[in-house]
């Protein structure tokens, strides 16, 4: 199979140089692939994103490419379908006269069901892809995908409303409303979304419980600690059953002890409910507890594989 790519290259011309510069895959990448040197089976989803995107571009898909793919990637099992697939994207922002390149050629598979930490040190891109892969944020250019849809497509009113359906948020600050009552603050996004006023209160009351703060329904923020206010943060993200739970340093405003609270509860949620957790962290204690780890730096992954494997 690497010979082959690399044989399609060859004939229309390109560099590897070249082809990394039209597929928004790395040099690096696409000549592991050509060479066989593959990281398995750490990520194997991940694999089948950058072949799928190469054997694109070379236009080999209709030769047989999924005999291929078998071919590349052997025997091993592949697990859950990817839930998140970003192909190619960059991002740019425009800092005075200057323009900070936040993401640069970046592809990356979830599967779904699994917990997933982007790590790296402090303006690497972390957030910056959590937003974009979220519809947050536009990109300027590449693909993304959340369940087969292009979210990359979308205007801005479809993205808004697949956000409310299908995603759900948790936030360092917690972002509660301190005039609302905890099981307000987590029907609120319900009843945006049209739910009816007894149907959102039943529903929140329901998730206030499975995060353990039925007895604090009632209780305004200030009247919570910071850990019972990150529950009803989740408790609010999770309202909405989403099939993806998007946490931007979930733990960041919390003690060791509350954190791992916190962490316990999220690891519970992700098997009772199979839903999957994409979390950015700087702390390693949170990495340690996912399935997976994505480790960014100057707005590129630079690393991803099973916690003790980076």
């Amino acid at each position: 199979m690497g010979r082959l790519l690399e044989g399609m290259r060859r004939r229309k011309g390109l560099s590897l140089q070249e082809a990394a510069r039209e597929t928004g895959v790395s040099v690096h990448q696409l000549a592991n692939l050509e060479n066989g040197q593959h990281e398995l089976p750490t990520d194997l989803n991940y694999v089948r994103l950058l072949l799928q995107v190469y054997a694109d571009y070379l236009d080999l898909n209709d030769v047989g490419f999924p005999r291929w793919e078998k071919d590349l990637i052997g025997s091993h099992d592949t697990g859950s379908p990817g839930i998140v697939e970003a192909r190619g994207v960059h991002k740019s922002y425009k800092a005075e006269e200057y323009t900070v390149h936040a993401l640069k050629d970046v592809s990356l598979s979830v599967k779904k069901c699994s917990l997933v930490a982007i790590m790296g040190p402090s303006g690497c891109g972390k957030t910056t892809l959590l937003n974009i892969l979220s519809g947050l944020d536009e990109i300027d250019g590449g693909e993304i995908f959340i369940a087969g849809e292009p979210l990359h497509a979308m205007d801005d009113a479809r993205r808004t409303e697949y956000r409310a359906r299908h995603m759900g948020f948790v936030f360092q600050g917690f972002n509660l409303m301190p005039v609302l009552s905890a099981v307000e603050n987590v029907e609120l996004p319900l009843l945006v979304s049209g739910a009816r006023p007894g149907t959102a209160r039943r529903r929140a009351l329901e998730v206030l419980e499975r995060v353990g703060l039925g007895d604090r329904a009632y209780h305004r923020p200030n009247q919570l600690s910071g850990g019972q206010q990150q529950r009803v943060a989740i408790a609010r993200a999770l309202a909405g059953d989403p099939a993806i739970v998007w946490a931007d340093e979930p733990t960041g405003n919390l003690d060791s002890d509350t954190s791992k609270e916190v962490l316990d509860l999220l690891l519970q949620l992700n098997r009772e409910n199979e839903q999957t957790f994409v979390v950015v962290t700087h702390d390693p204690t949170v990495g340690e507890l996912m399935d997976r780890i994505v480790r960014m730096e100057d707005g590129r992954i630079v690393g991803h594989g099973r916690p003790g494997n980076l």
